[in-house]
């Protein structure tokens, strides 16, 4: 019987703090296969706003932006 090897792809990991994200997370949260944060570094309100799929200290610029509540008034 051979021995299973487990190699962690670097897609699969919060780009913002390092953690194991599951492949059904990025292909929720992310943009790309890639997540620039999870549940460790983000609040849920966060990825539901769609936090996880900008980097960290992006302006915005070229993606788009869900304002939380959605449809509600400031």
């Amino acid at each position: 019987m051979s021995e299973r090897t487990s190699s962690t792809n670097s897609n699969r990991r919060c780009e913002r703090c390092g953690a194991a994200v599951s492949k059904q997370f990025v292909r929720v949260f992310g943009l790309d296969n890639t997540v620039h944060g999870c549940l460790n570094c983000l609040t849920r309100t966060q990825l539901a706003v769609g936090e996880a799929a900008l980097r960290e200290g992006s302006d915005g610029t070229g993606a788009t932006r869900v304002k939380w509540p959605a449809g509600g008034s400031p």
